[in-house]
């Protein structure tokens, strides 16, 4: 029984080892860019011993096109062919990134495609079968907006598979759990009723992005109240996220969607050397067992997004399972 995998949970994976931005610019200096394969390998590794495996399959293009601009998303391919090895990119609207970690290389648009793929297959394999799923790529996706990339992110992976279910007269719940708040998918659904985002991140007056993620943004027209953001400060531990969480799931409740859709970024942890929050290893499981016991799920999709520590990242996604799911 101990090798059996577990059918709980089905998971879709490409990390695009392929693509390995090199660097990128933080105040004023060259550094070693952090989003590469190697910070999810180790959870790779686990999961392919633990649970199902689906394989990806191919989606058209069109997708993406539902989410971002036909000028943004021919910018990524041609921007991709372009490059000799890897550019980055000038802001203050010089190119269509609003930062400067964020680079263009030749692999950036078959990756970013790959990811998209990855998890629209997580997404269609959830709803089919009405069953769990996790799709664990790169690059992630959450701090895409319709015209614009940055933070790591070309195409919004997680906002792309939302279109797709409300294409199929769903509600979605988005909950993002990463350190930091998903602008993009905030920005794309800002005015769309029928998806609710739900963000619990460090607070955007110290941590990036800095302009996005604040209590005030609420949504726009028919999807005011459609918006709600939960920011915290730096070193928060389980106590005070717990209270954050209770306030996030009592909104995904009342909005009575149809899916969840989990942004799970792992750089909550402690140890990570991105985020800022002070959680530990086991509060990943307490965060699993708060959401799963406290909402009714038909269709449960979990996509990864940041997480920089590869050893934090697999002590976080463990305990996160083993919370939602069972030890």
């Amino acid at each position: 029984m101990a090798n059996e995998k577990k059918a709980s949970l089905y998971f879709c994976a490409e990390l695009n080892e392929y693509f390995i931005p090199k660097k990128e610019i933080d105040n004023g200096r060259f550094i070693r860019n952090p989003e590469r394969p190697s910070r999810l390998k180790l959870v790779l590794d686990y999961i392919q011993e633990r649970f199902q495996e689906i394989q990806p399959t191919e989606f058209s293009e069109e997708h993406i096109l539902k989410v971002h601009s036909e000028k943004y998303f021919n910018y990524i391919v041609k921007k991709s062919q372009e490059v000799d090895e890897e550019y980055l990119p000038e802001v203050f609207f010089v190119d269509p990134i609003f930062d400067t970690g964020t680079p263009i290389r030749r692999e950036t648009f078959s990756a970013a495609k790959r990811a998209v793929d990855v998890v629209l297959s997580a997404t269609k394999y959830a709803i089919d079968n009405k069953t769990p799923t996790y799709a664990l790529t790169r690059p992630p996706g959450h701090h895409a907006m319709t015209d614009f990339g940055g933070g790591y992110c070309y195409f919004n992976n997680v906002a792309i598979a939302a279109k797709f279910l409300e294409e199929k007269g769903m509600r979605i719940a988005i909950l993002d759990l990463d350190f930091h708040h998903g602008n993009g998918t905030q920005d794309i659904f800002y005015k769309d009723p029928n998806v609710l985002y739900v963000s619990i991140h460090g607070d955007p007056k110290r941590f990036y992005p800095w302009f996005s993620g604040y209590e005030t943004e609420r949504g726009e027209g028919k999807a005011y109240g459609t918006n709600l953001n939960i920011p915290l400060p730096g070193n928060t531990d389980i106590e005070m996220y717990k209270e954050a969480l209770k306030r996030a799931i009592q909104k995904i409740q009342d909005f009575k969607s149809d899916a969840l859709m989990i942004s799970l970024g792992t750089d909550t942890h402690v140890k990570d050397p991105v985020g800022k929050f002070s959680l530990l290893s086991q509060d990943f499981k307490t965060i699993g067992v708060l959401i799963t016991s406290s909402l009714e799920i038909d269709y449960l999709v979990i996509v990864h997004e940041g997480g920089y520590n590869p050893k934090s990242n697999l002590s976080a996604v463990k305990n996160f399972l083993a919370g939602l799911f069972g030890d």
